[in-house]
């Protein structure tokens, strides 16, 4: 008797367990909608761009995009700033990567935004021939033009 008491109190303990790991799992099933990753879609809107590297080689690209993203991210003194494509002109990049690289972007409208932003920053584009990718310590500018 004191046998089958312990199988049904086990029985028991690992069904309540499994319900109760499946009630604390459940809400986190529906969070990957909740976006916060690392991208990995095409890009909403088609920027086109020229990128001109630091030894003057021009390149014409489409679906350009800076970290994946349809911005540009940098310090503005103490705080971040993050400026949509949709404001910028041009962007030209000065200084050392290794003390640091300054944007200065050129605004479609109002004065221009110079920010600190990381070399390993990777710009990307597609071409006729194939997909484009630059860091920004390799860049001596960028060129958007709008959809």
């Amino acid at each position: 008797m004191v046998r089958m008491r312990r199988g049904i109190a086990n029985g028991l303990g690992a069904g309540l367990r499994s319900a109760l790991v499946l009630a604390l799992a459940l809400p986190l099933f529906g969070m990957g909608a909740l976006g916060g990753g690392a991208g990995g879609g095409a890009p909403t809107r088609n920027f086109q761009g020229t990128f001109v590297d630091r030894d003057g080689t021009r390149v014409e690209a489409k679906w350009v995009t800076a970290g994946g993203e349809l911005a540009l991210a940098g310090e503005l003194g103490r705080g971040d700033l993050r400026v949509s494509f949709d404001d910028v002109k041009s962007i030209e990049f000065e200084g050392d990567s290794t003390k640091g690289l300054v944007a200065k972007v050129t605004l479609r409208k109002g004065d221009p935004v110079d920010l600190k932003v990381r070399s390993s920053l990777a710009f990307s584009g597609q071409t006729a021939v194939g997909a484009y990718q630059i860091r920004a310590r390799d860049l001596k500018s960028l060129e958007l033009h709008g959809d």
